[in-house]
């Protein structure tokens, strides 16, 4: 008999004890020392537990389970301030070197008009086919997206359906079909078109959150410059 049967022989007794007082798997590791699961598991297999007994190792399981839950989500948060802080101190490096580009400015100061800061997400809609574009050239440059990354929703009143508006934007921005998310279409009274040369507000959509904290973090470098 080696060393570790011997020792095992030895523990068994005690394990089986322990769990006969209705002691969790853990309790017993703790209190014999580490002893495989799948060794614990052999052992006491044949032990039935009470109810009394099942309802205590329930209770600690779902108390562990809670702090366990209160614990990751607060080193999420944590993790979540440091990425973000990471990406402010990266966009304050450089937005002095970006300022000597006019796109730069004439970009950030559009999404500051016209894009979202509820989501924390990168978007920007618009109805102007040159502003799109600009704003595109804008995400891929400042924040080093690739044009086949970039993904786009067509807003539109149910009038132009049948016109296929989102041919129109795709030949103008010079993208992909596939990059194209489902359209909504817009419930209207109207039976005839107000404006005929209308091709309904575009929303480009930049995948993650990364470019929109950046864009907040130049924002508030122009409004400490300016203000």
């Amino acid at each position: 008999m080696n060393s570790k049967t011997k020792l095992y022989s030895e523990l068994k007794p005690r394990a089986v004890e322990l769990r006969r007082q209705g002691k969790m798997y853990s309790e017993i590791c703790n209190e014999l020392g580490h002893i495989p699961k799948g060794t614990l598991s052999n052992w006491l297999k044949s032990i039935e537990l009470t109810n009394r007994q099942h309802e205590r190792i329930q209770k600690i399981m779902a108390k562990n389970g809670l702090a366990g839950r209160q614990i990751g989500a607060q080193r999420n948060h944590q993790n979540r301030l440091k990425r973000l802080a990471r990406i402010k101190q990266t966009a304050e490096d450089e937005y002095k070197h970006c300022l000597k580009d006019p796109l730069f400015l004439a970009g950030l100061l559009l999404y500051l008009a016209e894009g979202s800061k509820k989501t924390e997400r990168f978007e920007f809609m618009n109805s102007d086919p040159k502003l799109m574009k600009c704003m595109v050239l804008w995400t891929m440059k400042n924040g080093k997206q690739n044009l086949e990354s970039l993904r786009f929703r067509l807003y539109i009143h149910e009038l132009y359906a049948h016109e296929k508006c989102e041919d129109f934007w795709i030949k103008e921005l010079k993208v992909e079909p596939e990059q194209f998310l489902k359209t909504v279409y817009k419930p209207t009274g109207r039976i005839y078109k107000k404006n005929p040369l209308y091709k309904g507000c575009l929303r480009l959509e930049v995948a993650g959150s990364e470019l929109y904290w950046k864009t907040m973090a130049w924002r508030d470098c122009f409004y400490a410059a300016l203000l």
